[in-house]
């Protein structure tokens, strides 16, 4: 006999099938953000280090904040989207160092992003910690909170969490004005003194919406195709930069508004994108600073041309992470730059910023080259004119390394003129142990 299943069982059992898959098969929602934190000499794991996940797409501290483990790992299941990390530690330099800017990353659903990285020893002794809040009564996050000895000209820095809490790490011993830096807030100065191997806790900062300064400009393209831009404010002495107060041109136009009273570095293209900012008005009169007091409106326009591009040793473009070099006198080489008469190396140690090779002398009214590089030469190994600071590199430590384009220019006051450089963020590299 043929009988036929009524409409309510069939819907019924389709649902009953359809509720099973999902229990046996869920889909993940999520992507996992993983990693292991080290000692850069010697290789240790490290635990307790702070790592503040951002929202790459706003620069906004996310609310997953995470602690290494005793084996210097953090785990973390986050929404898909981009991100970029900071990793601060009592007694080790942040990463990214001061001056260099995190490359962002991408969680996929499903998928799992490493993000493991090597930490230096700080160079600063006799230190101590300064902690406290951002805003009251709510904490705001995102705000670079800095340290400053303006008698000393230094600053030491970090950033709040999602709750407006931070923590200053490797703050030398003495008196400092902590403020906050943050698009859109005023902030006041409080004093605070960093003890020896001590914790100064609460020392809050009060905000107060009320930045209203304004730059404005363009962006010139010198010799070479137009392309838009990234435009930044960075504090003067940390060199890092001011949260929110970051833009790309569009149409070779750019408008950064609700600046903070304070004077900044400005700078544009620091990206990694074939551009520089021209390198000869850097040399000769130093990076471009704008001075904010009350809601004064200043206008600027940055000159870029196209960089150099460099060979070996260098990070990739996607990341700052050093890449480790074999030798303590490695062999830097890089593509010939059409036009040039000249190239100028320069080696910097990259936790100072003190140069150890090349460069130039700024000690008179006029810069010097302290080395010429042939045009002919596209390579050179370190200290190879013997001039250097010291003979061979530190086996552990990170190195950055740029190179400059110099062309010969009788109307110029020192006989010449830099038409390019190689880009701000590669030429990072680690001498091996």
């Amino acid at each position: 006999m043929n009988r036929r299943l009524s409409p309510i069982f069939t819907l019924v059992v389709v649902l009953s099938l359809l509720f099973s898959c999902s229990k046996d098969d869920p889909r993940p929602t999520t992507g996992k953000l993983r990693g292991q934190v080290g000692d850069a000499l010697t290789a240790s794991a490290l635990k307790d280090v702070k790592v503040i996940v951002f929202n790459a797409d706003d620069n906004a501290p996310t609310e997953h904040s995470l602690i290494t483990d005793t084996n210097g790992n953090f785990e973390i299941n986050l929404p898909p989207g981009n991100y970029f990390l900071k990793f601060y530690k009592q007694g080790y330099q942040a990463v990214p160092s001061p001056g260099m800017d995190a490359v962002p990353f991408s969680i996929e659903v499903g998928g799992t992003n490493d993000q493991s990285t090597q930490m230096l020893p700080s160079e600063n002794m006799n230190t101590g910690f300064i902690s406290g809040v951002v805003g009251t009564p709510a904490g705001v996050g995102g705000a670079l909170v800095v340290a400053e000895d303006l008698a000393n000209n230094r600053a030491f820095s970090s950033v709040s969490s999602h709750d407006g809490r931070y923590t200053i790490y490797n703050v030398p011993v003495g008196s400092y004005k902590v403020k906050a830096y943050l698009k859109g807030y005023s902030s006041n100065g409080v004093d605070a003194s960093a003890t020896l191997n001590g914790e100064t806790t609460n020392v809050t900062i009060a905000l107060s919406a009320s930045a209203s300064g304004q730059l404005s400009g363009t962006i010139r393209n010198l010799a070479t195709g137009n392309k838009d831009v990234d435009i930044s404010l960075v504090h003067p002495l940390t060199r890092e930069t001011i949260p929110g107060l970051s833009t790309q041109s569009s149409n070779l136009a750019y408008t950064i508004a609700n600046i903070p009273d304070g004077s900044y570095i400005a700078r544009a293209t620091f990206k990694n994108d074939e551009r520089v900012m021209d390198p000869d008005r850097i040399a000769k009169f130093g990076e471009p600073v704008v001075t904010f007091n009350g809601n004064n409106w200043l206008q600027l326009t940055f000159d870029i041309t196209g960089s150099i591009t460099i060979g070996s040793p260098t990070n990739e473009a996607t990341t700052t992470k050093p890449i480790d070099a074999s030798s303590t006198t490695p062999t830097f080489s890089w593509t010939a730059y059409s036009s040039t008469s000249d190239y100028v190396i320069e080696v910097t140690d990259a936790s100072t910023g003190a140069v150890v090779w090349g460069g130039f002398d700024r000690s008179g009214s006029l810069p010097v080259k302290n080395i010429v590089i042939p045009s002919s030469q596209r390579s050179i190994q370190f200290n190879a004119d013997g001039s250097a600071a010291i003979t061979s590199l530190i086996p552990g430590r990170v190195y950055r390394w740029r190179v400059f384009a110099s062309k010969n220019d009788q109307g110029s006051a020192t006989g010449w003129v830099l038409i390019s450089a190689s880009e701000d963020q590669r030429g990072l590299f680690k001498v091996a142990e």
